[in-house]
């Protein structure tokens, strides 16, 4: 067996975010995040407060940290990764090349997450004159940086600043000015011979001194034990310099000028429990003309405004005051235009908030380290957003507890359904392959339309001015702006239905109609061109300087019309065009730079061609090349995407058809085909991101254009639409305005990067679990977390209820206090017709529908006093309930005590299967209780996590997950009531998800160290079960020294994230099933396995092509990282494969000699991998 893994949703959740000016442009700000292994480029678009995504790319590393700098005297900033590389990764962007480049790669250590290798923090000094690559332990390493007489950045040798029995904490860069670089450190200090009871936790200072060339470690200060981030103040003229020093409950502020400690305790909330203090998570310091100020957030989510009063000598004054809350963040960003990016791990959405004031407006207390103040009296009543608004929010799917693959609306693709989130923020998402779409306008028309235009009254135009609208027998015009309303004297005939319509250069515009060409001027005088007697126009194409319409029933024959430079009319072109069939459709190409004519014609005909015509003035009319299509055309399109021209074509039968169109002969290669629905297609050009895009209009809406570097076809998430037209308006800068029915509708796409859109339904608690009914498409969710109250205690609280989304749930009492709820849900209309809550301190572990007797029931394992480590608790119980009111409800029937915690419950039998620990245990339905019916004992080594039946034998064997020691094969014998292991496996895998296949044999496996495995039964174990289907006889056929049948390894890959579910299915009609996995932090991706070894010896060829011929940005060797835990075997890394598309032609024709393949071919073979099985 042998996969192509494809990533379909690169990971939604951001565990390190810079700001600067990567691009280089001075006015212009960016954020470059790190979402695990894929580095982004993101703007702010401050115009209209949209986060847009310019760039993304895969490092094939882990990325753990970032930092930016800038040399001196530039104007540009540098990104610094820290990665499992064991090398200093300095990368920039390249705005004219749209991508990452590295600058420099120097290698110091092994690869691989190790604690004594540098990569898991990186610094920059704030002048830009050397970087810290630092370890969790020991390791430390600078790197001075410069640059060379070409302005190109050079790093010199590395310096070592290692500390034995040291565990770093923090680094960050001092601003000093233009002194010796120094950076901080946060260490705590070990012994071998004694247990980390207590920690000496130290703030060091390691000074670069850059005429010796040498790292020293120039101070130290003993801070507290709980002490856990540090943040740089700045220097020299704009600031006291120093840190910060944020530790549990207090933050203070050092340096080494002075003995002189500044402290200021960390507010709670007025209602919060006197327990521990609040750590700081996550800061970010901003500079203005003459001052400075931090936001800090605390783990709660609550945003401190922190303000440092200094003098010329020191500082004299640290203050503290609640600034505003939301989300927890990993990373925090203050933008100059008044914006704050808070990227997050946990809540799945990225948020971009504007200032509304600096909080000064706000009244709360402050509180100064000048003041004598206990941390416990430190309170502050929070409030809803006073000092920032929510602007945009980017959703993700992270992190994923668990999904599944359905189709419970019934459409063409199936829909991935999530179990996301943490605590309040946890929810139930739906994503749909397509592209959010959000509406802007509706309005009634008086008709069903035929087509709509959108018209500037001169080319040159920013703006359009009249959308207008083709009837069957009418036009009509409609202004835009604020209010849209009918146009009377737009010049254009009303009486008549409109085939075709552009402005003229100069001014005015041409209208084209059945019985005649209009070129209406400036001035209002109107110049017509009359079809032959008996003949109407069928079809027309127009720009701003030429025009050829088709007439019906001749054969094909076309009139040409160009502009006169003179005099400014339109002049029929004195040969005439015929094609040799009628003609369906029409298009014109784009107008190149520098030229004032469309250079070519595309004619759809009714023989089932499209045919390409020169208009150049030496060749004009002349045929350049034909393609057979498999129907009608309906539509065509010729538009400039990716540095060529593309025709696209689209058919009555449903079929769009794309092909590429030599610049200079005409001729047509590079065909692709997709099928987007029943109805014929219809195709508009409209701007994207300021590059050309089509719109394909058939059961659904689809856009077509180039997004990372190739060509994709992705669908919108709407309403079917019959007619569509782009528009560019000052409120609607790319939108569209389309036709369904008798509406006229206003659309934007905001995220065209996107592949998937999602639709969340809240959840009240951490979601673990759920199951569907599938006669009445209800789910039943189990949510628990440990600290919080139940809904109905929330609401018995005194005062309004917060709402929970921006603060968090309400902390109990008491630590240990579960709270648990058992929810019906429905998917269509996000309600929740019954909520159950578990009383008692019991929480809901494990779920399952099972049918029991002929009907069904719904299982909840359940555990008191919960303890996860170890795991422990004071009772356990299995609440079994009915469904009622046709799938609703939910009815207690009894609850059956059990002597362990129920991990995990499966129907089996017709009976109910439990994993209790290490053993399994049958239960039958009893009127008062379950009944015990079968129990083996030592079926896994620890704790069983997972259990999946046989596909085909579903009452005679079953697949178990242990926690830490892979699957397991497990025969029932009905006879003597007793489970066997049959197979078992050499590798202690540490399973989060497994998926049976359909042949019964094979088991895909996913682990918490981010790798995807596929294993396959010994073939005699298979013939052995089949001729005896309790498994006796295999207990008699072990192999040598009395051990069990080992499992087959057939595929090892590291996918880089921990694979929460994998699921076999298909996600195109009529494919073949592929396996879909969700990883934790939102990544959606596929493994196809390959049926030809033609594509087999192809694919591996170019992978090993790519890989010897080009290198990762990151410098991460990629065999290396795809077998950093176990040597790949069995898949070929796709998105390594489709990086092809991103290289310059040199690299790729490098790398197709290797293939013995053109680059065409390379491209084809790709774009139909993912077309055919994936998205």
């Amino acid at each position: 067996m042998f996969l192509y893994n494809l990533t379909l949703q690169a990971p939604t959740a951001i565990n390190a975010a810079v700001l600067g000016h990567f691009s280089g442009e001075k006015q212009r700000q960016e954020i470059v995040v790190a979402r695990q292994q894929y580095l982004e480029l993101w703007r702010a678009d401050t115009s209209t407060g949209k986060l847009q995504v310019e760039h993304s790319e895969n490092m094939f590393c882990r990325i753990r940290s970032l930092a930016s700098f800038r040399l001196t005297g530039g104007s540009k900033d540098y990104i610094v990764l820290g990665t499992d590389a064991g090398a200093l990764s300095l990368v920039e962007y390249d705005a004219k090349l749209a991508r990452f480049t590295s600058v420099q790669y120097h290698e110091f250590g092994r690869t691989g997450l190790r604690r004594q290798i540098a990569g898991q923090y990186v610094a920059a000094d704030p002048r830009g004159r050397a970087v810290l690559v630092g370890g969790i332990e020991r390791a430390k390493i600078v790197y001075v940086v410069t640059r060379d007489s070409e302005a190109n950045v050079l790093v010199q040798s590395p310096l070592e600043a290692n500390k034995t029995h040291a565990v770093c904490f923090d680094v960050v860069g001092v601003d000093v000015g233009y002194e010796n670089p120094v950076f901080a450190a946060l260490e705590a200090v070990y012994d071998d011979s004694v247990a980390m009871t207590r920690v000496n936790k130290q703030l060091v200072y390691y000074e670069l001194d850059l005429g010796l060339n040498h790292v020293v470690r120039k101070w130290s200060v003993s801070v507290s034990d709980t002490a856990n981030r540090l943040i740089a103040l700045p220097g020299s003229s704009d600031g006291p310099s120093g840190v910060l020093v944020c530790s549990e409950g207090f933050i203070e502020y050092r340096h080494w000028t002075g003995d002189a400690v500044h402290r200021v305790p960390i507010p709670r909330r007025a209602d919060a429990a006197d327990e521990r203090g609040l750590l700081i998570v996550a800061s970010a310091v901003h500079r203005m003309k003459g001052a400075f100020f931090i936001l800090a957030q605390a783990e709660s989510g609550d945003l401190y405004k922190l303000t440092v009063q200094y003098t010329a000598d020191a500082v004299t004054q640290l203050g503290i005051k609640y600034f505003d809350t939301i989300a927890p963040a990993s990373a925090l960003c203050i933008l100059r235009a008044g914006f704050l990016f808070a990227a997050t791990m946990e809540g799945g959405s990225h948020q971009l908030f504007q200032f509304e004031n600096l909080g000064d407006e706000i009244a709360c207390a402050e509180y100064f380290s000048t003041d004598d103040i206990d941390g416990s009296a430190a309170r502050f009543q929070v409030h809803e957003l006073s000092s920032l608004a929510l602007v945009d929010e980017v959703e993700g799917l992270g992190p994923v507890v668990r999904s599944r693959v359905l189709n419970l609306a019934d459409e063409e693709a199936p829909q991935i359904y999530t179990l996301s989130g943490r605590g309040a923020r946890s929810a139930l998402k739906i994503a749909r392959h397509g592209l959010e779409v959000s509406e802007l306008a509706v309005t009634e028309l008086p008709g069903t339309p035929r087509a709509v235009w959108t018209l500037r009254r001169r080319e040159q135009d920013t703006y359009d001015e009249m959308i207008v609208i083709s009837f069957l027998d009418a036009t009509l015009a409609l202004s835009v702006g604020e209010d849209i309303e009918e146009v009377r004297d737009s010049g254009l005939l009303a009486t008549a239905p409109t085939l075709a319509l552009h402005s003229v250069d100069g001014g005015g515009m041409v209208q084209v109609t059945p019985k005649a060409v209009r070129h209406v001027m400036p001035d209002g005088r109107v110049s017509e061109w009359l079809p032959p007697q008996g003949r109407e126009i069928v079809c027309a194409a127009a720009n701003s300087r030429q025009v050829v319409v088709a007439l019906a029933r001749t054969g094909g024959h076309c009139v040409y019309f160009e502009l006169h430079a003179q005099r400014g009319m339109l002049r029929e072109h004195e040969g005439a065009l015929h094609v040799g069939s009628d003609v369906t459709c029409l298009a014109l190409s784009p107008v190149a730079a520098g030229r004032l004519h469309a250079a070519f014609l595309a004619v759809g005909c009714e023989d089932q061609t499209v045919r390409l015509f020169a208009l150049d003035a030496s060749r004009c009319l002349e045929p350049l090349s034909m393609q057979t299509v498999a129907a009608t055309p309906a539509s065509v399109a010729v538009v400039h995407q990716l540095d060529a021209l593309r025709l696209y074509t689209g058919l009555v039968n449903g079929l769009l058809v794309r092909a590429s169109v030599d610049a200079v002969s005409g001729e047509l290669d590079s065909t692709r085909t997709r099928f987007l629905g029943a109805r014929a297609v219809q195709l508009c050009t409209v701007q994207v991101r300021g590059a050309s895009a089509v719109v394909a209009l058939s059961t659904a809406p689809w856009l077509c254009h180039a997004h990372q570097d190739r060509l994709r076809a992705i669908p919108l998430s709407y309403d079917a639409l019959t007619h569509a037209s782009g528009l560019v308006s000052e409120q609607c800068p790319e939108g569209l305005v389309c036709v369904a029915g008798n509406t006229l509708r206003i659309l934007t796409i905001d995220r065209p990067d996107m592949v998937f859109n999602h639709a969340s339904i809240p959840l009240a608690l951490t979601p673990r679990d759920f199951v569907l009914n599938d006669e009445s498409r209800h789910f039943v969710v189990i949510e628990s977390d440990r600290g919080h109250m139940l809904p109905s205690q929330q609401l018995e609280q005194a005062g309004e209820p917060l709402p929970v989304e921006q603060f968090g749930l309400p902390r109990s009492a008491r630590s240990d206090q579960w709270a648990s709820l058992v929810r019906v849900l429905d998917p269509f209309t996000g309600d929740s017709p019954q909520v159950i809550e578990l009383e008692d301190n019991f929480t809901a572990v494990s779920l399952a529908q099972v049918p029991l007797n002929g009907e069904t029931y719904v299982a909840v394992g359940c555990a008191r006093d919960l303890a996860l480590a170890p795991r422990r608790c004071t009772e356990a119980a299995i609440r079994l309930y009915r469904w009622t009111q046709s799938g609703t409800q939910l009815e207690l029937v009894h609850s059956t005590p059990v002597d362990g915690i129920p991990q995990c419950l499966l129907p089996f039998a017709g009976l109910l299967l439990v994993a209790l620990g290490d053993s399994l245990r049958l239960y039958g339905l009893g009127i008062q209780r379950l009944l015990k019916k079968a129990q083996s004992a030592q079926i896994a080594p620890h704790l069983i996590t997972q259990m999946q039946p046989h596909p085909q034998y579903p009452d005679q064997r079953l697949f178990v997950a242990d926690v830490q020691e892979s699957v397991r094969l497990v025969t029932y014998n009905p006879g003597s009531l007793s489970f066997h292991v049959a197979v078992d496996d050499t590798v202690p895998r540490y399973l989060t998800s497994m998926c049976v296949l359909s042949d019964g044999d094979t088991v895909a496996l996913g682990d918490k160290f981010g790798n995807l495995g596929v294993v396959r039964a010994p073939a005699n174990v298979a013939q052995s079960l089949d001729a005896d289907m309790s498994g006796a006889g295999l207990q008699y056929e072990r192999p040598r020294f009395g051990k069990t049948h080992k499992w087959d390894t057939l595929c090892a890959y590291h996918v880089g994230d921990i694979p929460s579910t994998i699921s076999a299915c298909s996600l195109v009609i009529g494919a073949r099933q592929v396996l879909l996995y969700t990883t934790l932090l939102g990544s959606v991706q596929v493994a196809v396995p390959f049926v030809s070894k033609g594509d087999l010896e192809f694919f591996r060829a170019l992978e090993m092509a790519m890989r010897k011929l080009w290198k990762p940005v990151s410098g991460r060797v990629h065999l290396a990282f795809r077998s950093a835990i176990e040597p790949v075997k069995g898949v070929v890394d796709g998105d390594l494969c489709e990086t092809f598309f991103k290289l310059d032609y040199d690299a790729r024709e490098k790398i197709s000699d290797l293939v013995d393949r053109t680059q065409q071919d390379i491209f084809k073979k790709l774009e139909d991998m993912r077309a055919m099985f994936a998205f």
